[in-house]
């Protein structure tokens, strides 16, 4: 039988992680899916759970569930990109197993999609919690209006994880699977190049996805992350002609990014050396940015408009 919506999970290690994905997945107030597990190599039985039936016997409302084991560690843009070969929905979903949906997240995704079926992929707002219980809604509102999606995704990168995210599968055979050689930003990598092939983002209205454990990898792995990052933005400056001419915007911003980071691991030669190249590229346009976060952060709005920031202005950072 073939399913609207096939969900794509990676997992290692996070046999406890999984089982509360998977019950958030049985949750779900929409039905017509299918589950594809990608068992990167696991030694803590998560290979002997899902190879005696765990997921069916725990979770008896997922439609169906298939499981793909890996006797060799791949990493999670490859565990992906091997269900991606195997699925048949019309729509795609991706969940990190170590975050949750709400029971209406599925609902309020493909609604989005139907109701604007030019739109190549929708993504969700997060709320996060971090090791101590403590939640947050991160506040996309954009700092300043952009000339195009791409250049807001590269600036700030908008959607967060690919947990939130649900694209066409048209989309995926047009773009191409997800870059194996990116261990941690094959999303973003993916993201640009569906922007840059003429795809389009949409945001789906309020919180829909619990992302547990942040900060959580990314920032301990953020020398990685950042080294990454510019591979990536070094390839899009040099395809797309639009980009180019807002690299040091960007640039900019991205730096600041990981200096803070960097700030917040305690690596201070790492932060200094991104406030240094921020501030070597654009000084008056760092300290603007600094204050604009600081501003915000001390006066949150209650209430976030559309977090997509794509309001239709043509007006350039």
């Amino acid at each position: 039988m073939r399913h609207r919506v096939s969900v794509v999970i990676p997992t290692r290690n996070r046999n406890a992680k999984l089982r509360r994905a998977l019950a958030a997945v049985d949750g779900q107030t929409f039905r017509d899916f299918d589950v594809w597990i990608v068992d990167d190599c696991s030694t803590d039985g998560t290979v002997q759970y899902l190879r005696q039936g765990g997921p069916r016997e725990d979770c008896p409302h997922i439609p169906a569930v298939h499981v793909l084991f890996n006797d060799r560690p791949v990493g999670a843009a490859a565990a992906r990109n091997q269900a991606l070969g195997r699925v048949r929905g019309e729509l795609i979903a991706f969940l990190d197993d170590d975050d949750v949906w709400l029971p209406d997240y599925l609902k309020r995704q493909v609604s989005t999609l139907d109701r604007h079926p030019q739109t190549s992929a929708s993504y969700a707002v997060c709320t996060e919690v971090d090791e101590e219980g403590h939640q947050r809604r991160p506040d996309l509102r954009p700092l300043f209006q952009y000339a195009s999606p791409l250049i807001h995704l590269l600036t700030e990168s908008f959607v967060h994880t690919l947990s939130a995210f649900v694209c066409r599968r048209e989309a995926l055979d047009r773009v191409g699977p997800l870059n194996e050689g990116l261990l941690i930003v094959h999303d973003l990598d993916w993201y640009a190049r569906l922007l840059m092939s003429g795809g389009t983002l949409l945001p789906v209205p309020g919180a829909a996805i619990i992302r547990r454990e942040i900060p959580g990898g990314l920032v301990t792995r953020h020398r990685e992350w950042f080294d990454e990052e510019q591979s990536v933005l070094r390839r899009v400056f040099g395809d797309s002609r639009e980009c180019a001419s807002r690299e040091g915007h960007v640039r900019v911003h991205r730096a600041l990014l990981f200096a803070r980071l960097g700030i917040a691991r305690k690596d201070y030669t790492f932060a200094a050396r991104r406030l240094f190249e921020a501030f070597r590229r654009a000084p008056v346009r760092s300290i603007q940015i600094i204050c604009l976060r600081l501003l915000r952060n001390l006066r949150p709005r209650a209430h976030h408009p559309d977090p997509s920031g794509h309001d239709g202005s043509t007006l350039k950072p």
